[in-house]
């Protein structure tokens, strides 16, 4: 889904990607990883900016699944001047030919706003991850072709190209191109190179995994902005699988009174 909930959702408790060579069931399987019935993380975001200013904020990150849909909570905490803002997303099942929803929550205001589909390739609040690199993946967005099958950072991926039918820019993640690398035995997205117009605009990288409770889960990773400089990093400090988490976490009115 989307970078974002790469950073802090990914996790793969097995079975790896196998041997399969069509690229399309490659980025499904990715998509449907198993990652237990539901999550919570503590994240730290640290963006930096191009002239060298580094801000720190601190969420924690609800996720639950629902069949083939998916509810997520994110929650800031703080510095004070974010600490109750949220976001609250559904994403609905590929073949319901459906956009997922996203609402935003600002403490200042004391109103929730819906995100329309054309906005979500604005920056999410000030970051270098977008609207629309939050939202769980959309395999459907892009056609694939696998290009080749290579060591990266030590693991062994398969790089795969994104590309959008016509060639222009999907106009709900703004991206024409991604160039993805996938490592076969994790199943997860190691990098993601991002492209609008033939220019690479952003890249992905994962910096740490580790595994929790079973669970391949990504502990550091870094979004780069290469056209305006600078980048933000989200660092992970724990993930808990399988808890059980109250259906009343993914509602507006979790948004407005909290998640403790």
């Amino acid at each position: 889904m989307r970078m974002f909930l790469y950073s802090l959702g990914l996790a793969l408790s097995l079975p790896a990607l196998a041997d399969s060579l069509d690229p399309t069931a490659i980025m499904r399987e990715v998509r449907d990883r198993d990652e237990g019935a539901d999550r919570r993380s503590a994240v730290t975001l640290v963006q930096t900016m191009a002239d060298g200013f580094v801000r720190e904020r601190q969420l924690l990150m609800l996720e639950k699944e629902y069949g083939e849909e998916r509810k997520s909570t994110l929650y800031f905490t703080a510095p004070s001047d974010t600490a109750g803002t949220g976001i609250l997303m559904h994403s609905y099942a590929e073949s319901a030919a459906r956009e997922d929803d996203q609402w935003l929550y600002l403490p200042a205001l004391r109103k929730t706003r819906r995100i329309a589909t054309n906005s979500k390739e604005g920056p999410f609040l000030g970051t270098d991850f977008s609207f629309a690199d939050i939202e769980r993946m959309r395999v459907d967005d892009y056609q694939y072709q696998l290009l080749r099958e290579e060591t990266y950072k030590d693991r062994p991926v398969q790089v795969i190209e994104a590309t959008t039918a016509d060639g222009l820019e999907n106009p709900r993640t703004g991206y024409s191109r991604r160039l993805v690398y996938v490592d076969r035995e994790r199943g997860l997205i190691l990098r993601d190179e991002f492209y609008r117009g033939g220019r690479q605009i952003k890249t992905f990288e994962v910096l740490e995994v580790a595994q929790i409770e079973g669970f391949w889960t990504v502990k550091e990773s870094l979004m780069s902005n290469l056209l305006e400089g600078g980048s933000t990093r989200l660092v992970r400090a724990d993930a808990d699988y399988n808890l059980d988490l109250a259906d009343q976490n993914f509602s507006e009115r979790a948004l407005r009174n909290g998640i403790r």
